[in-house]
């Protein structure tokens, strides 16, 4: 595998637990300079923690104020919730996309200026296969991470100094899967909702080890010319592209068998 021996200024948004942590773990503190930007602090040793609110846009730039250079940005900050979009409260989605692209677009305006004068500069945005097969239930979810893969293959139309990659990853196992906020008494949606829900745990719960998926994110890093878009997994790739060949009808009818929906 390649390494990322010559970016040496990363900024994690995101890296106090889950996949963010993992990527941590991988990368070596002890030689390079790892920012973490979340409400909670990264345990390792040797990372700077600037604890960030990443749905406020004000702490962002505050803590991208205290921030001198940076080579790439890794976004893995991200919330979910399981609920029928007639039923989601207002606060709940705008939440949502508060953390999951409004936090990303704010951290990569912030850092802009700096990954460009590094000269070649990398971002990496943690996206999802809902955003291409959307996740029943978690249609707010499966939107912000679609958006999220489009913003990154906009951003390399801006600026040959700075490549972006959406690296999307499948069910991966982490306690992100129990910190979903699930609604219950939403009237005829109960059962379905229930059965999807238990579904995309199932899915998480025995899914990639946060470990692979941090080594992809690491080979997008030290890669040359990264791509967009990077899938993590050769079964998660080979769904994706069955799922986009499919007829539309299929597509519903594949993803509601998925999910339990009857």
């Amino acid at each position: 595998m390649k390494t990322t021996e010559n970016i040496n200024n990363i900024v994690i948004a995101g890296g106090s637990s889950g996949i963010g942590l993992a990527l941590v773990q991988k990368l070596d503190a002890g030689k390079k300079s790892i920012i973490n930007l979340s409400r909670s602090a990264c345990p390792v040793a040797g990372v700077k923690n600037i604890i960030t609110d990443l749905s406020d846009p004000d702490e962002i730039g505050a803590a991208f104020a205290r921030i001198d250079r940076i080579d790439a940005l890794v976004y893995c900050a991200g919330t979910s919730l399981a609920a029928p979009v007639e039923y989601t409260a207002t606060e709940d989605y705008r939440k949502l996309f508060e953390v999951n692209l409004l936090g990303a677009a704010e951290c990569v305006k912030l850092a802009m200026p700096k990954l460009r004068a590094s000269g070649d500069g990398r971002i990496v945005l943690l996206a999802s296969s809902g955003g291409v097969a959307p996740i029943a239930f978690d249609a707010f979810y499966s939107a912000s991470k679609a958006a999220l893969i489009t913003f990154a293959e906009a951003l390399n139309l801006e600026t040959q100094s700075v490549h972006a990659t959406a690296v999307v990853i499948g069910g991966t196992k982490t306690r992100f899967s129990f910190k979903r906020k699930i609604y219950t008494d939403c009237g005829d949606y109960d059962k379905d909702l229930k059965a999807a829900a238990d579904s995309l745990i199932k899915m998480e719960q025995t899914g990639y080890n946060v470990n692979r998926v941090a080594d992809g994110i690491i080979k997008v890093l030290a890669s040359d010319a990264p791509p967009p878009a990077v899938t993590i997994g050769i079964k998660n790739k080979a769904r994706l592209l069955a799922y986009k060949i499919l007829p539309s009808c299929a597509r519903r009818a594949v993803l509601r068998s998925v999910y339990g929906i009857k």
